[in-house]
């Protein structure tokens, strides 16, 4: 069971984290264990005074101390050594064992369990307290592979490690017994292990180059699944049916040759385990006959312990097998939580929310993104009031979302200062100013349960059903609401799939209204909107004008008529020089 550095130290640290979840726990496993292996040693030796009892001769094992301590702790306990009272003696030991393997796996299954659960609670708590920028630059479908699929892999994983110590346990158990039997025996067994061990030691290199090939095919998928599900109306639309369904063949085939090479490699090292014994089995009993010339029954006594062994040793490299094949899924894992943990956010539970009292300030705010050199946003300084409505105006890829992004502190400056008053919203002062904000985009976010569910859980408090009318009607929502089947429990199915878009986008308008925001933030919210429907969100923000700051990102004039002051993004002239700024236009480098 050789393998290189990086897997054994893979291994190492997945055991050393498995085991520092629940140290105690694990040290009361592994005890059960060791008492597990000693108990059917004992057991087997149990078939030493057995033999005697009806007259066979042991012949060297009657020398030695085995039976001698047999008959002594009958004589400790009371009980005449005699065949009744020695299998009596088996059974009970038989029962333990059975006992011991009982509560081994109720335990182990515990522990696995919580580990799981564990290990995926802080993942996830991982991927939430990541900074925006981290999120958005990686695949969503390698998240959700590694919270679902990955994890999965682990509690596989994790049941492996703990029966691949109680393999171990027990082997070195009967090979002591062999041991206190014959050591010439034991030595020839040794030789014959590590000439099995180095045959397979080439399955073991190319089991694990499948275990990394697997999980290439898994993520790609997941990423076609996550893809194709997102964009099914468009599949039908465009009748690509056939095309997309050829395309998840095609990786499913390759992940399915994966799979069967893996089990090819695991079949043919049971081959060889297979004939190995038979070998093994035969030259044990030639050597131990012809040339030490032991006793038939202790020859007997042997070849038992040794088809115990033989096929535990099988087990026990099946399971290192498996293992070895798990190893790149613990490093993808472990890649993960690692990233997570370099692009954390500052918690800022017990920071208090910045209030705005005056205005909100950009002070040369500068912003590009990684491996990018060219500044979505150079040297920007701006003043935008409480309670102000401000329109930000210029052509696609301006920048507009990105200031925005910026205002709601989801991203940080690469240069600059943004503040509150005269508090740089930077750090956890940055994250709790996120709570202080609303932000509805083009794509709205709901998922498949009730109105009334999607709606309340972006604030803690308990609201009432006149809470929820108050919001829906000042989002112009209240009208379509009002006539569905069950009102506010009315499921919209997934995605809110349901509605239609503009329902879609008002119950998400009527949803950032009910955090009662410092700032509202609107980057294309009603575009989805017939004239109508817009002209009533639009009264109703006219309503709204004065009591909260509104930041909106809009193409149509009809959005921004009502606006207090308009930034227009724009294309510098010279892209090096400094922004030109006045009380109502902004220039800006296009992105």
């Amino acid at each position: 069971m050789i393998m290189n550095k990086n897997q054994t130290f893979s291994l190492w640290r997945e055991f050393k984290a498995f085991y520092l979840f629940s140290p105690q726990k694990q040290s009361l496993i592994l005890s059960l264990m060791l008492i597990q292996g000693v108990t059917a040693g004992i057991g087997l030796l149990f078939i030493i005074p057995l033999l005697q009892i009806v007259g066979i001769d042991m012949g060297v094992v009657s020398s030695t101390s085995i039976s001698d301590t047999a008959y002594q702790v009958f004589n400790l306990i009371g009980l005449t050594a005699n065949l009744t009272n020695i299998l009596l003696s088996y059974i009970i030991i038989i029962a333990v064992i059975a006992t011991l393997r009982y509560q081994l796996s109720v335990m182990t299954t515990q522990v696995q369990q919580r580990y799981i659960a564990h290990l995926r609670d802080s993942l996830y708590r991982g991927l939430l307290h990541s900074r925006w920028q981290f999120i958005v630059e990686n695949k969503m479908s390698n998240f959700i592979h590694c919270l679902s699929s990955q994890v999965h892999s682990i509690a596989h994983a994790s049941n492996l490690m703990l029966t691949l110590l109680s393999q171990m346990i027990l082997t070195i158990v009967m090979v002591g017994l062999v041991l206190l039997l014959s050591w010439k025996m034991t030595l020839l067994a040794a030789v014959f292990a590590t000439m099995l061990f180095s045959l397979l030691l080439p399955f073991n290199r190319l089991i694990y180059g499948t275990g990394q090939k697997e999980l290439l095919n898994f993520k790609s998928i997941f990423k076609m699944l996550t893809e194709q599900l997102a964009s099914l109306k468009m599949i039908k639309v465009y009748g690509s049916e056939s095309y997309h369904a050829k395309q998840m063949q095609q990786v499913s085939q390759t992940l399915e040759a994966q799979q069967l090479k893996f089990s090819r490699m695991n079949a043919m090292t049971q081959w060889l385990y297979m004939v190995g014994s038979v070998i093994a089995f035969s030259v044990f009993f030639y050597v131990a006959k012809n040339l030490l010339a032991m006793p038939l029954a202790t020859i007997l006594l042997l070849l038992i312990i040794f088809s115990r062994l033989l096929p535990q040793l099988s087990s026990l490299q099946k399971t290192y097998q498996q293992l070895l094949y798990k190893v790149p899924a613990f490093n993808d894992i472990n890649e993960m939580k690692t990233a997570c943990k370099n692009a954390e956010e500052p918690v800022a539970s017990n920071i208090e929310i910045p209030k705005m009292q005056h205005n909100i300030q950009l002070k040369s705010v500068s912003f590009h993104y990684p491996q990018k050199d060219v500044y979505v946003i150079d040297n920007l300084s701006v003043k935008i009031k409480k309670n102000e409505t401000v329109a930000l105006v210029g052509h696609s890829g301006a920048g507009k979302s990105t200031l925005a992004d910026l205002i709601a502190g989801l991203i940080e400056p690469s240069k600059g200062q943004i503040l509150s008053d005269d508090l740089p919203l930077e750090g956890k002062n940055r994250i709790a100013w996120r709570k202080s904000i609303a932000y509805v985009t083009q794509e709205v976010y709901l998922f498949h349960d009730s109105i009334r569910a999607n709606l309340s859980w972006v604030t803690p408090k308990q609201l009432t059903d006149a809470d929820l009318w108050r919001v829906l009607q000042l989002a112009a929502a209240d009208d379509f609401v009002s006539c569905l089947p069950q009102g506010l429990d009315t499921l919209i199915g997934d995605r809110g799939i349901k509605l239609s878009g503009g329902e879609r986008q008002r119950l998400a308008l009527a949803r950032a209204l009910l955090t009662e925001p410092q700032l509202l933030i609107l980057d294309e919210a009603t575009s989805a909107l017939d004239h109508q429907t817009e002209k009533k969100i639009q009264q109703s923000l006219e309503q709204l004008q004065g009591t909260l700051t509104i930041l909106i990102i809009a193409h149509r004039e009809t959005t921004i008529a009502h606006a207090d002051k308009r930034i227009y993004l724009e294309k510098a002239n010279n892209s090096s020089a400094p922004l030109e700024v006045t009380s109502d236009k902004i220039k800006l480098q296009q992105y």
